[in-house]
């Protein structure tokens, strides 16, 4: 699908940032470090960066960062890292306040977004969990926000929601001035959850944590 995406949309940068991906054996950016793309991979756990350092050490187009990515730092640690201003592809998954960090990011506009959403809330009621700066998620159902409250997002920063994964994990987002025909004459469609040790998305939160309307939460309307 990524490959797809951006033979459509093209990618003229050859540039992606992923964060959340452990020790880089599996990811979305994975495949394109692979294929000579430059790019910032970024990792918070201790023991999953010293793995993903030690995979890109001799892969000089490939920078490592150890840090945790929060809405009141992902566009200083971009700064840092030399992220061009429209990144071609950007993969947000830290389990907990993805959301929220998409929210934050205001001087980045990659071209293609891909997001993991929460299939367990449904398609329809926009929830996020409430922006938890120590949140760790605890393998439960409670993480992310809703494929809804991830598409309003995206209206307002000007993406459409043009693909989601078929098991419910990953929601793909391109820029409006750049969609063209992947833009959907209906809203893709928004799979149940199929994964986990069932196969049937993650257990239920045993605390029974509750969600937000996220502009409700932050006084801002959409």
């Amino acid at each position: 699908m990524i490959a797809e995406v951006l033979r459509r949309i093209e990618a003229p940068g050859h540039f992606f940032v992923e964060f959340g991906v452990e020790t880089g054996v599996e990811g979305n950016c994975v495949r394109l470090a692979a294929e000579g793309w430059s790019g910032l991979f970024i990792e918070a756990d201790d023991t999953a960066f010293a793995g993903l350092q030690q995979r890109y050490a001799a892969n000089t187009q490939v920078t490592t960062a150890h840090a945790r990515v929060l809405p009141e730092t992902v566009e200083l640690i971009f700064h840092e890292h030399g992220v061009p201003a429209e990144p071609d592809v950007l993969s947000i998954d830290v389990d907990g306040n993805d959301f929220w960090i998409w929210q934050a990011l205001a001087s980045f506009r990659p071209r293609l977004l891909i997001i993991e959403y929460n299939a367990s809330l449904g398609p329809d009621r926009v929830l996020a969990q409430p922006y938890l700066p120590d949140f760790r998620w605890d393998g439960s159902d409670f993480f992310g926000a809703s494929i809804a409250a991830l598409r309003a997002l995206g209206a307002e920063k000007g993406y459409v929601n043009v693909h989601n994964e078929s098991v419910g994990v990953n929601a793909f987002f391109v820029r409006s001035d750049l969609a063209g025909d992947l833009t959907p004459a209906e809203p893709v469609p928004t799979p149940r959850p199929s994964y986990g040790p069932t196969g049937e998305g993650h257990p239920p939160d045993p605390l029974k944590r509750p969600y937000v309307n996220p502009w409700e939460a932050t006084g801002a309307g959409h």
